[in-house]
């Protein structure tokens, strides 16, 4: 199995510009694709390329990572529910896969929300979240964003 050396988010983490929270293990990364207001990742800070291989304290430090996340979103933004999945195909694209484990979490609305006067509403609230709907935004939004998650991490 390949190493680090070949890991693409290894190098993403090392110098992430849109860092929300780090911890000894994990570390959240607000996404450009803000089509789901909040949509971030929540990335293991050590390379490891399974679920199964995660020790047990990065399990419970991950419980309390997705407990403070989840209340800050909902304090800033009002989020109904959280969609959680951690699915690393695209690392298996690769000739020398390397999967790194991390999560993709995208907040949901059953009420469109304001964010300096920008509108972000979730269409398919209650559905299955859509990957095909994206909506990247520029970095003045996307400190906007953090800025407000922040104050409630």
């Amino acid at each position: 199995m390949p190493d680090q050396r070949d890991c693409q988010v290894c190098d993403v983490i090392q110098d992430d510009p849109r860092r929300l929270l780090t911890t000894e293990h994990w570390l959240i990364s607000l996404a450009v694709d803000q089509g789901y207001l909040g949509r971030a990742w929540v990335t293991l800070r050590q390379h490891k390329g399974d679920l199964a291989e995660l020790a047990p304290v990065e399990w419970t430090e991950l419980h309390e990572v997705i407990r403070r996340y989840e209340a800050a979103v909902r304090a800033a933004f009002g989020a109904q529910l959280f969609n959680w999945s951690c699915l690393m195909n695209d690392a298996f694209k690769a000739t020398h896969p390397a999967p790194h484990v991390h999560w993709h979490v995208r907040p949901r609305y059953d009420r469109p929300v304001q964010v300096e006067g920008v509108e972000f509403a979730d269409p398919n609230f209650a559905h299955h979240y859509d990957r095909q709907y994206i909506r990247p935004v520029d970095e003045a939004m996307q400190q906007a964003i953090m800025r407000q998650i922040k104050t409630h991490l």
